[in-house]
């Protein structure tokens, strides 16, 4: 847990932070290889306590064993103080406000050698001296005074992002370093940290299970970003967000602040030693989330307008329906039809032959007079042999994977049929319920008819008569739908049953999706483009893969040598 005086400054400026500290002040000698001092006006600890506060395994944020499921503090393995008492010559003052006089604990390389009463002020102090002073060996690793420093105030000024209401100091040799006014504005506290005189963006983006508030300051000319993550306050760098950063922000160079929200239920902080990674439960959100705000901080959607209108004549808003082996000649599926036209929704392609071209190679140069005062447009040049679509846009060419598109487009209609829509189907023949599968069912049955299950019941057999489908027929067996419902269910027993339904079944209309190898008409293909651009999340399928590439104008200029 201990590998640096960074370390140490973590630890200690967490267990302040627990505390509920509104000012924390920290001191550097020697880079921290000689001397570290954190400072904070948090609740203190009681006298007795504080043996107890450098005990391994010792902590009182942990009370119950279910506590360790939705953990909601930074520190909870009462670990830290432990492991930095063992390695260094260890102090800590601290007085809790109701109380006359604080304690005073001392520990040289894992030993108690004093524990007494002293008069201090409210909160809690800890000093560390000669930090490895025991291990010889790790001591020589460390780097210069200045590069741990470096490291110190770095994580002094992420915290004081993360935490704008608390005021943050950090001194080196007894000089003022780093500080924050804790006044709660984070956008001030980062135009000071960044410098005023570029751009600050900021936006808030959020999926089904998370929330995500984003900063980003942009380096005109530079090509590396600078990335700071949180994860409910906590400071990671997990390999999961990095990565989407890190494929997601190339293109955008700057300083990028990540701000993730969530349910501690839905995240495993304790898979690494110093905490710096952690665990979601549902992995592909934070890809999604990031997307959406690196692409809407960035001012346009992989580069590729997100009202853009088809270089060829107007034609109705379309949207996919679920009907079988409709128009595509495949044995059932989605298939593209026109809802405008009529209730039926009648055939994209019967209606809009004539205003297409009979193939790409031979689309008009010209956009229409609307895409022209808009000064948005895009082309459809035609799908290559692996199946992939090309589009030109204003900014350059677009590669769309069509199976993605299309589960992000079954995907969000069956989330919104099924939310308002979901009908009951009646079983033709009564389905028997296994006795594996009736235990449940009998358990939940009241909450499984309130979303449109139906039993029956003879001779002690239950069977199934009826459930929800979405309309469109989507074909998926009774049986497994209840018994996927409920395994889903007891897995996530905050989520309603009605919630994960829904999510069942658009799951269902994204295995209906177009394959890769299907090839596409030039119709078909504008209308799977206009769709996915009217999606809430049109730039990943609900896996969290991503459904477009941009190649900008300025991409392809810089590859050929010609900038």
């Amino acid at each position: 847990m201990v590998e640096r005086p960074a370390s140490v400054v973590k630890e200690a400026v967490e267990n302040s932070l627990d505390a509920g500290a509104t000012e924390v002040r920290v001191s550097l000698f020697e880079g921290g290889k000689v001397r570290i001092v954190v400072e904070d006006n948090g609740e203190g600890i009681a006298f007795d306590d504080l043996p107890l506060a450098a005990a391994r395994h010792a902590t009182s944020k942990i009370r119950t064993v279910e506590e360790l499921e939705r953990i909601r503090t930074l520190g909870f393995r009462g670990e830290a103080l432990a492991s930095i008492s063992a390695v260094s010559r260890f102090e800590i003052r601290s007085r809790r406000e109701d109380d006359e006089t604080g304690g005073l604990l001392r520990i040289e390389g894992g030993r108690q050698v004093m524990h007494t009463p002293v008069s201090c002020r409210k909160g809690t102090r800890i000093s560390v001296e000669d930090l490895f002073y025991s291990l010889p060996a790790r001591r020589k690793f460390l780097k210069s005074a200045v590069s741990e420093e470096r490291r110190v105030l770095s994580l002094l000024r992420d915290f004081a992002v993360a935490y704008p209401s608390v005021a943050f100091s950090g001194s080196r040799d007894g000089k003022a370093g780093f500080s924050s006014s804790g006044d709660g504005d984070r956008e001030r506290l980062l135009r000071d940290l960044w410098g005023d005189a570029g751009e600050l963006r900021h936006c808030e983006t959020a999926a089904s299970h998370l929330s995500l508030e984003c900063w980003w300051a942009p380096f005109p000319g530079k090509t590396r970003s600078l990335v700071t993550s949180f994860v409910n306050g906590r400071a990671v760098t997990d390999p999961l967000i990095r990565s989407a950063a890190g494929s997601l922000c190339r293109a955008y160079a700057g300083n990028w602040v990540f701000l993730f929200s969530l349910d501690p239920e839905l995240l495993d902080a304790n898979i690494h030693p110093t905490k710096a990674e952690v665990r979601f439960r549902f992995p592909g959100e934070v890809f999604d989330t990031i997307q959406q705000a690196v692409l809407r901080l960035s001012g346009r959607v992989p580069s590729l307008p997100g009202a853009a209108v088809p270089s060829f004549s107007p034609f109705p808003e379309r949207s996919f329906s679920p009907s079988p082996g409709a128009g595509t000649g495949r044995s059932g599926g989605w298939s593209f039809r026109d809802e405008s036209s009529s209730p039926e929704g009648g055939n994209l392609f019967a209606r809009v032959a004539s205003e297409l071209p009979s193939g790409p190679e031979t689309a008009p140069e010209e956009a229409p007079a609307g895409a022209q005062e808009q000064g948005r447009h895009f082309r459809y040049f035609g799908q290559i042999a692996s199946g992939y679509l090309v589009f030109e846009t204003e900014e350059g060419i677009a590669v769309m994977d069509p199976h993605a598109a299309h589960e992000r487009i079954g995907y969000e209609r069956a989330g919104r049929l099924s939310a308002e829509s979901v009908t009951v189907q009646k079983c033709a023949l009564p389905l028997p319920v296994a006795p594996s599968l009736s235990v449940s069912v009998r358990e939940h049955r009241v909450g499984l008819e309130a979303i449109g299950f139906a039993f029956g019941e003879q001779d002690g057999q239950l069977s199934l008569t009826a459930y929800p489908s979405l309309p469109g027929g989507m074909a998926e067996d009774p049986l497994r739908l209840l018994r996927s419902v409920l395994l889903e269910w007891t897995e996530d027993r905050e989520a309603a049953l009605g919630e994960i339904l829904w999510k069942k079944l658009a799951t269902i209309a994204c295995g209906l999706s177009v394959k890769l190898g299907d090839r596409l008409t030039a119709s078909e293909a504008l209308a799977l483009w206009r769709n996915l651009i009217e999606c809430e999340s049109p730039w990943n399928c609900p896996h969290g893969r991503p459904t477009v590439l941009s190649l900008t104008a300025k991409k392809l200029e810089s590859y050929f040598g010609r900038e």
